[in-house]
């Protein structure tokens, strides 16, 4: 693996494909199908992404804004880790939301 730098100003956006959802994202790091993977999910206001499960454990963190999933809220600066074939509620936003997502190798 090599070195990389992301700069925000030069990060390219582009629709959210990865779980339904309606949003955007972009890719920090991809080492390929089944490895580990990091992005940035951008939901606007109102944004919603549906249920879902992963097979690896996924790390999120808020980096703005606010989330609801389960009925918890997941403000700025908020930890989750979902484990390996965690099912996946869905999470909402009033306000809009960013969230830095790391998957895991499987």
């Amino acid at each position: 693996m090599n070195e990389a730098i992301r700069h925000s100003g030069e990060m390219v956006w582009e629709t959210l494909r990865e779980f339904p959802g309606k949003g955007d994202m972009t890719v920090l790091r991809d080492e390929g199908k089944g490895k580990a993977r990091t992005i940035i999910v951008r939901l606007p206001a109102g944004g919603q992404i549906v249920p879902h499960s992963h097979v690896g454990t996924v790390q999120h963190y808020v980096v703005e804004g606010e989330c609801e999933t389960e009925g918890k809220a997941l403000g700025k600066g908020t930890y989750r880790l979902l484990p390996k074939h965690a099912d996946v509620s869905a999470i909402f936003t009033k306000e809009g939301v960013t969230i830095l997502m790391i998957y895991d190798a499987v």
